[in-house]
């Protein structure tokens, strides 16, 4: 059925029970996002411009979400500063496509502000132009284990002044006390009290003081009293000498604690009341909630990260109607913060922000520390080519001694998150990053941890510009369009203030393996299989023979076999000819090798060098002696290697990387295409004259083929 859209005030009370179903089913009924905490929201901070969006399929819920319109065409999820984080209950992002078109007027961007990535939508379908920004640094505490050990595990100052602040407090103020307030009908007096801290510190002066006379301390009475129905509301308070020195706010589920509110005497400060009453209710939680989580949806200073055992970032996501809207809203953003000197994207105090990040940089695949290498070897299970061996030998081959290459690597935590592999090239007066490859590259992609985002690339493209002058262009290709990192790549550029564009590279044949060789060969055409049949008996009867070569010990005969083969064949010399025995060596120790060769009375005819990991085969190099063309002998060839990946190595793809030559059609059975990303910088002159001529391509290019499509019928 789609969207529906209707306000908010008045369709949210009726649809808070399916709104409650979709929190649990997708997000385990996260606190911040139960109707308890989203109605009261609307009832005090709503201006009635708030739309409800609910998604049906037929006639069950299976989305919604809360929109207001910002400006003509400008929607953004309601979110007040009462809520730290974004409710989308969307288990797919692509729902959002049909959005667009589903809200009133034309809606031209959708801003969905604070998303939590570990409850918010899979955004791998999502196909709309997107741009993600960090928001805020968020902590956490996990529940598993004892307090003792967690406490244990904290930085050995955090600890030392835990026991002075305590000492110092009972030393001048004497003992302290923890209480707490659970029942609803006690629930306003434990907000009077905290709002009596907050307004007799610096947030009274400011008049954003929580009050219980005021919106806010409303806000939080109600929606207390509705959490503690069910017992999952507290208010805990901390007492120094027999006064209320420091009050949190909590509500909760079975499984997670969200710290809402904060507050203390500041009379108080010397002995840190807030920490004081933080380290007890962490004992408590630990004590009643197994396994499970404290979150604290804060911008986390470096000496609150000290609490936290996970820290990630909050993120605005911003969504465009098409790829033309995207680009001029980029073009804006760039321009406006040209003028007031500032990156899109960033606050001007950024740096002195607390951000647990560091970009590495490293001109060699071998400066890698361990972590990063087993960073890219986890990640080359997608494909060889993201492996550090691949990218040793590429190096070592092919961009020897060039001090153009980076590895970018982002640490989060001190832990590898991203890393970028890249070339800093000039071409003419074009300064231009592009993807560390060439044409032996038939797959690129940024090397991504599970958990890694978007965000992850900004900061690794933001060093390689600087690094590089400001860059005009950059270039990435050939990559997986419908891989995630594809996307990924998209949106930090955009987020980088930089205009990206697809294009494509090459169609890419493959087979999806299903059975063995024996049901596998009735799939090929009558014709081919009689050419095997036939070839294959004619060439034994001449002395023909075969060889698979594998391991180490077989492998200079090998290289001097394909070499033979190579140098008569109709192949053009190798401009770079370390890099396939290099190749041959590094598959040949890893086990990744399958290299055939055909003989003929001895006299090697035809080569094709295979490569087996993770379950694929990929056909990377073929060669024949053409003098021997009667024999059909890459036909041949082929066929002995897909027999021996199908029923020896037991792969579930056979993938033919570069081109869409005929016969790689003969032997697959599907098709996809492998996309590259050109993206310019309007912030330089050779950069926007660049993406203007860009633009103009892309906007004459349909008309001129609708010219000649025009002159082809008459």
């Amino acid at each position: 059925m789609g969207w529906e859209i209707a306000p908010a005030r008045v369709a949210f009370p009726t649809f808070a029970a399916e709104w409650d179903r979709l929190n649990s089913e997708l997000y385990g009924g996260h606190p911040y996002f139960d109707s308890r905490f989203v109605g009261p929201l609307l009832e005090y901070f709503g201006d009635g411009s708030e739309q409800l969006c609910i998604h049906r399929t037929e006639t069950v819920a299976d989305g919604a979400l809360i929109l207001h319109p910002r400006d003509p065409g400008r929607w953004a999820l309601f979110l007040p500063s009462q809520a730290q984080a974004g409710p989308v209950l969307l288990r797919d992002a692509s729902m959002l496509e049909t959005l667009f078109t589903a809200l009133p007027g034309y809606a031209w961007t959708i801003e969905l502000l604070a998303l939590d990535p570990k409850f918010c939508p899979d955004w791998s379908a999502l196909r709309k132009p997107r741009t993600v920004l960090e928001h805020a640094l968020t902590m956490a505490v996990a529940l598993t284990g004892s307090f003792e050990d967690y406490w244990q595990s904290r930085p050995n100052q955090l600890k030392k002044n835990m026991r002075r602040y305590r000492r110092k407090a009972d030393e001048q103020f004497g003992s302290l006390s923890v209480s707490t307030i659970t029942e609803g009908r006690n629930m306003e007096v434990g907000v009077t009290h905290y709002g009596e801290l907050e307004t007799a510190g610096w947030k009274g002066q400011t008049g954003t003081a929580v009050s219980i006379d005021n919106a806010q301390g409303r806000f939080y009475e109600k929606m207390l009293r509705d959490f503690a129905v069910s017992d999952q509301a507290t208010i805990a308070e901390l007492s120094v000498g027999g006064r209320i020195a420091a009050s949190r706010l909590i509500i909760r589920n079975d499984g997670m604690w969200v710290i809402l509110k904060t507050t203390y005497n500041e009379s108080f400060a010397a002995v840190a009341p807030g920490r004081q009453l933080l380290y007890e209710v962490l004992q408590q939680a630990f004590s009643e909630t197994q396994p499970g989580t404290v979150e604290f949806y804060t911008d986390a200073t470096r000496d609150q990260a000290e609490w936290a055992t996970t820290l990630r970032y909050l993120r605005h996501h911003q969504l465009y109607r098409n790829e033309l809207l995207a680009a001029l809203h980029g073009l804006s953003r760039t321009m406006l913060a040209s003028i007031t000197r500032q990156a899109p994207g960033t606050a001007e105090d950024k740096a002195a922000k607390f951000a647990p990040l560091a970009v590495k940089s490293y001109q060699s695949i071998n400066e890698l520390p361990p972590e990063t290498i087993d960073l890219y070897e986890a990640y080359a299970h997608r494909n060889v080519e993201f492996s550090p061996g691949w990218f040793n030998n590429l190096q070592q081959t092919v961009f020897a001694g060039d001090p153009r290459v980076r590895h970018y690597v982002l640490e989060f935590d001190g832990r590898p998150s991203a890393a970028l592999p890249l070339r800093l090239v000039h071409r003419g007066l074009v300064r231009q990053i592009e993807a560390l490859g060439n044409y032996y590259t038939s797959l690129y992609s940024p090397i991504l941890a599970p958990e890694s985002t978007s965000l992850d690339l900004i900061p690794l493209l933001e060093q390689a510009n600087r690094d590089h002058d400001s860059a005009h262009v950059m270039r990435f290709s050939p990559m997986d369009v419908d891989s995630p990192a594809y996307e990924a790549l998209l949106t930090a550029l955009r987020a980088n203030g930089w205009i990206p564009f697809r294009f494509l590279c090459f169609g890419n044949w493959f087979l999806k393996v299903e059975g063995n060789w024996t049901e596998y060969l009735k799939t090929l055409t009558s014709s081919m299989r009689s050419t095997i049949k036939r070839m294959n008996k004619k060439f034994s009867a001449d002395g023909g023979s075969y060889e698979i070569a594998t391991d180490p010990t077989q492998v200079e005969s090998a290289i001097q076999a394909y070499g033979d083969v190579y140098a008569v064949s109709w192949k053009k010399p190798e401009p770079y000819p370390d890099f396939i025995p290099g190749l041959i060596r590094w598959l040949a120790a890893t086990g990744k090798l399958r290299l055939s060769i055909a003989r003929l009375a001895g006299r090697p005819i035809a080569v094709q060098l295979w490569i087996v990991s993770h379950g694929r085969a990929h056909i990377f190099k073929v060669a024949y002696d053409e003098s021997y063309a009667a024999y059909s002998p890459g036909t041949l060839v082929t066929a002995l290697l897909m027999e021996h990946v199908i029923d020896r190595d037991g792969v579930q793809e056979v993938d033919f990387l570069i081109g869409e030559d005929k016969y790689k059609q003969a032997w697959m059975n599907h098709r996809r295409e492998r996309w590259g990303i050109i993206a310019y910088n309007p912030r330089t002159l050779i950069g926007l004259a660049l993406l203007a001529l860009e633009a103009a391509r892309r906007l004459i290019r349909p008309i001129l083929n609708r010219l000649r499509g025009q002159r082809t019928k008459k």
